[in-house]
């Protein structure tokens, strides 16, 4: 209430699928999960991963009408009753969890899943639905945004990580749903080079932007930045290497310049017609380019993206 009191609109995280042995669902309703050989619920590190925290989880059946109206109606009450218009659904995979025993005999794993997916998306109605650690071929049509990474933190090995595993799915983005490279992070601990990679790799993938910062300690700086990274809805492609990236938009043409050593690199790119070249993230004018453009020892990683004008 409080949030929509202010004008925005509510969103939750919820983990549809899962559920751990206390909770008050799996207590209740026991024969609504996946079972196993014996015909007792299945524990998920019997046949995979167990789960983050609270583990193991046992993953509802959706193959069952009654697990598929449990699920139409959670997300009706979330949607309609608590006002909620985007669900981030994380550990979607847990359902379509192998090695288990499904009510209907005749299903897969993947058409429990999509069942699943179809009663959330029918309660959830015009609702931006967002899937996170879900079998992602499986997902198709049923999301409107996957999470194409790990979770980011304010290192330096999580941020080359996580900006690698963003850029080798940006394909996906604009053609299969929108990507979600996690929150963008201007403000914390990063030095300035690596908060420039960061915002770089980021909106190379041209997906979604999602602040991770306390919005009410931004700098009239930081704020412009954040406001420029909007999504462009398509990404850069890259070399092999994830080095230089080239995305066209109307009327321009951006570079992406990646210096992921630990050490400052040289690096070059050409120019596709002569150009009033700037640098996108500060502002600065470059001047008239023409042929290729040089940066003699880009500083260790770091990112810079380059405006192509007239």
């Amino acid at each position: 209430k409080e949030i929509k009191t202010r004008g925005f609109e509510p969103a939750i995280w919820v983990a549809p699928f899962i559920a751990e042995q206390n909770s008050k669902l799996f207590q209740q309703h026991p024969d609504w999960f996946m079972k196993d050989e014996s015909g007792a619920p299945l524990p998920s590190n019997k046949v995979t991963f167990g789960g983050w925290r609270r583990g193991p989880w046992y993953s509802l059946d959706a193959t069952q009408p009654a697990v598929q109206a449990h699920l139409r109606q959670l997300f009706r009450t979330m949607n309609q009753e608590w006002g909620c218009t985007y669900f981030k659904l994380d550990a979607n995979f847990w359902g379509a969890m192998h090695g288990a025993r499904l009510a209907d005999r005749r299903a897969t794993r993947v058409e429990a899943y999509r069942r699943g997916m179809q009663a959330i998306i029918e309660g959830a109605g015009r609702s931006f639905i967002l899937g996170c650690n879900h079998p992602m071929w499986a997902s198709l049509g049923l999301v409107h945004g996957s999470r194409s990474s790990g979770d980011i933190s304010r290192k330096w090995s999580t941020v080359s990580i996580v900006a690698r595993e963003n850029l080798n799915r940006a394909w996906q983005n604009g053609r299969l749903w929108w990507n979600d490279p996690d929150a963008l992070l201007l403000l914390g601990n990063l030095p300035e080079n690596e908060f420039q990679f960061h915002a770089a790799a980021t909106f190379a993938t041209g997906g979604m932007l999602l602040s991770g910062d306390d919005l009410t300690r931004m700098t009239p700086e930081r704020t412009a930045l954040l406001k420029k990274l909007r999504p462009t809805g398509k990404a850069a492609a890259f070399d092999a290497e994830f080095k230089v990236g080239r995305m066209k938009l109307k009327g321009c043409e951006l570079i992406f310049v990646l210096n992921w050593q630990d050490t400052p690199a040289d690096a070059q790119f050409t120019l596709s017609r002569p150009s009033t070249l700037r640098d996108f993230l500060t502002g600065q004018n470059l001047g008239r380019q023409s042929g290729s453009y040089s940066l003699k020892a880009m500083p260790a990683r770091s990112g810079r993206v380059f405006e192509m004008l007239g």
